[in-house]
């Protein structure tokens, strides 16, 4: 069979995997906004015929004709994976032509692509952020429990301010409180790392 490349789209609010053989075949996972390898440069769209069972998932082999079919389109723009449509029809070879050429003219706009592709960084940005707060707050974690294992005592002026030392004071398992920090994402009192990250908004603000 082979490798192969996935891309995931929304069909009727289920994320569904297509595979594909064009690109790079390193088992690559694409989601919108995502550079996919092996891409050639200039907007560039294709389309999958799938057949859904019930619950959603793709049918494969003769079984497929007794599925529900949907027409998927791609759009990559300089590699970029940039949009995503799903047509219920089964369309015709003009019917598929006509939207291959739509997607193309939508998406040499180039005013159209570097808006998304500076979205899609501003994201990325503060996806990454939020990331780096959270390994923080586990690196924090991890310090503090040495310094309890080596019989300090968190005495330190800022040591209790934090409710993850409350928990491990109190002798709570550090992988435990780990997970509760990951879980509570960038809630627990921690100062923003940067406030313009934080509101996408702020910028619009009169």
């Amino acid at each position: 069979m082979g490798l192969f490349d996935s891309f995931y789209v929304e069909v009727d609010g289920r994320e569904v995997e297509l595979q594909s053989k064009r690109f790079e075949r390193g088992l690559g996972h694409y989601r919108p906004g995502d550079f996919v390898a092996g891409c050639l440069p200039g907007v560039r769209v294709f389309f999958e015929t799938l057949f859904l069972d019930g619950n959603g998932k793709p049918i494969y082999g003769a079984k497929r004709e007794a599925g529900l079919q949907k027409t998927v389109f791609i759009a990559l723009v300089e590699g970029v994976f940039v949009e995503h449509q799903v047509h219920a029809d089964d369309l015709s070879t003009e019917a598929v032509l006509a939207i291959l050429g739509q997607l193309r003219e939508r998406w040499s706009d180039s005013a159209r692509a570097l808006a998304f592709m500076g979205d899609t960084l501003r994201r990325r940005q503060s996806r990454i952020a939020a990331l780096e707060r959270r390994l923080g707050r586990v690196e924090s974690i991890i310090a503090t429990a040495r310094r309890l294992r080596a019989g300090e005592t968190l005495d330190h002026r800022f040591d209790l301010i934090w409710e993850e030392n409350k928990k491990l004071a109190a002798g709570e398992d550090p992988l435990e409180v780990v997970a509760w920090t990951l879980e509570q994402g960038d809630a627990g009192g921690w100062p923003p790392i940067d406030d313009t990250l934080a509101d996408p908004l702020e910028e619009f603000r009169l």
